[in-house]
C-alpha cells in the first residue's frame, strides 16, 4: 500500500522535512500491516529494509544459547527497527 505523507509526518525524524521532501519519501515507502505474532524478519535475512512502527506494538527477539526467546527491543510508535537482521 502506498504511503500517505501525513503518516510520515508522525515520525519524529521525518517531521522536519518540507512538503516536497515528504512527498518524495512517501513515494519510496510502502505501508505494511502485520498480523499478531507474525514474523516480520529473522536473523540471516538480507538487511535491506528498515521498519518504522506507526501503530500497535512489536517485539524484537533473539534466541539465546539456551534456546530461549529473549526480547531485545520493543519499539514504540515512531521508532525504527530492523536495520540489520
Amino acid at each position: 500500500m502506498a504511503c500517505n505523507p501525513s503518516i510520515l509526518r508522525q515520525v519524529p525524524l521525518f517531521a522536519l522535512l518540507d512538503d516536497e521532501e515528504t512527498a518524495v519519501l512517501a513515494s519510496q515507502v510502502e505501508v505494511k500491516n502485520f498480523a499478531a505474532r507474525q514474523r516480520i524478519y529473522k536473523m540471516g535475512d538480507p538487511g535491506e529494509r528498515a521498519y518504522v512502527l506507526v501503530s500497535g506494538s512489536v517485539r524484537v527477539t533473539t534466541v539465546d544459547e539456551d534456546h530461549q526467546e529473549v526480547v531485545i527491543d520493543q519499539p514504540t510508535p515512531g521508532e525504527f527497527f530492523g536495520f540489520a537482521s
